[in-house]
């Protein structure tokens, strides 16, 4: 299984950014930040990783600070691959 997980320093940018990317037709959830990525708020965005270019298109556009990273989590079995891409 593998998914992105979008990271702020701020909750109150994870739940401005979810709401940019629901309004943009884009699946997300807030979830509790997973310890592979645990220097957040403790709240981040996960999608599907097929979204990987809107989710880099809209942060551009979005102009939020604190943005802290794109994560790709891949996870076998109890084992996470964590990737940074933006």
């Amino acid at each position: 299984m593998k998914y992105l997980i979008i990271s702020f320093k701020s909750r109150n940018n994870v739940m401005t950014f979810a709401k940019i990317m629901r309004k943009n037709g884009l699946y997300t959830s807030v979830i509790n930040t997973p310890r592979s990525v645990s220097i957040s708020c403790g709240l981040s965005i996960r999608t599907e990783f097929h979204n990987l270019q809107s989710v880099i298109t809209l942060l551009r556009k979005s102009n939020l600070s604190g943005l802290i990273g794109v994560y790709s989590i891949t996870r076998k079995g109890t084992h996470e691959e964590v990737e940074k891409f933006y």
